[in-house]
């Protein structure tokens, strides 16, 4: 098993998901997936989806319980809103290339240790600043919330190969210098 095999699985996964979520607008007619503003952790759009295939429904489900899917916070493709928000989306393409960029140094990233936990912290405290910025102004900078999600999903992928070539230094018995 390569280190990055768990990390590759992850980008595997990711992209997959984000392409089923550009994707699935573009199968139905325009303006098929509109109007499924919610509360996360609650499935509130299942009925709504009766018409779609199943891995359609599946990604829209998703969306439904682990998203607010806000119209106006939406990326809308073909007339239709997304299956998760804008945030979302860019957290996970942001992952995908965090996880991209940091797939050949995988062997490396361990070295920094400290420095390495807390840069991918500060990445993903962007979007914690940026949401907690946009509620106190009373804005909604669409540029800001797809800046810091790329910025969150890139320190996740980072933090995410730390993590995973740790324990996997840990199960063959060598350790990273630094």
């Amino acid at each position: 098993m390569e280190m990055s095999a768990p990390g590759r699985a992850a980008l595997s996964f990711l992209a997959a998901a984000l392409a089923l979520m550009v994707v699935s607008p573009l199968l139905y007619p325009y303006g098929s997936f509109a109007g499924l503003d919610g509360v996360a952790g609650v499935v509130e759009n299942w009925g709504a989806l009766s018409f779609a295939d199943p891995l359609t429904r599946a990604v829209y489900a998703a969306g439904d319980m682990f998203c607010h899917q806000e119209w106006g916070r939406s990326f809308i493709i073909n007339g239709s809103q997304m299956a998760f928000c804008q945030r979302d989306v860019s957290m996970i393409a942001g992952a995908i290339v965090g996880l991209l960029a940091t797939d050949a140094r995988v062997g490396r990233i361990y070295a920094g240790k400290r420095s390495c936990i807390a840069l991918g912290a500060a990445m993903v405290a962007s979007t914690l600043v940026e949401w907690g910025v946009e509620h106190a102004l009373g804005s909604d900078i669409l540029s800001a919330r797809v800046a810091t999600g790329l910025l969150a999903g890139a320190g996740i992928a980072l933090l995410l190969q730390h993590y995973v070539t740790r324990q996997y230094e840990g199960i063959m018995g060598f350790g990273a210098e630094g």
